[in-house]
Parts: structure tokens; sequence; C-alpha cells
């Protein structure tokens, strides 16, 4: 988004629906096996559901 780099990968002490919503989108190149951040947002949104990840891994690309 706006070709500015994301440069903070780390965890976040509380993440709400919504930033999980904003991470996912400004990580798009990031996989969640190397960025603890899309991980957690990740998860964050499959917990109660919001995202249903695919049976097969890809990047979406």
């Amino acid at each position: 988004m706006l070709d500015i780099p994301v440069i903070d990968h780390h965890r976040l002490p509380i993440m709400t629906i919504d930033c999980a919503h904003v991470i996912m989108q400004k990580h798009l190149e990031c996989t969640a096996t190397t960025c603890p951040l899309k991980a957690q947002a990740k998860h964050r949104l499959t917990t109660p559901g919001h995202l249903v990840p695919a049976d097969v891994a890809h990047r979406g690309f």
C-alpha cells in the first residue's frame, strides 16, 4: 500500500479485530510463518471466524 515498505513485524500486546484486518492488508507480502505480526493477526481473525483459511497455502498473487 502506497509503496511504503513494512518495517515493523513485532507482535502487539493487544490486537482488535479492526487492527487485525488492517495488518492483514498492509502485510500482504509477508507470510504468516515468517512474520509474527501477521501470524498474530491471522490467529485473531480465525479464532472468532472472521477469516477462514484456504485448504491449500498460497500467497494470493
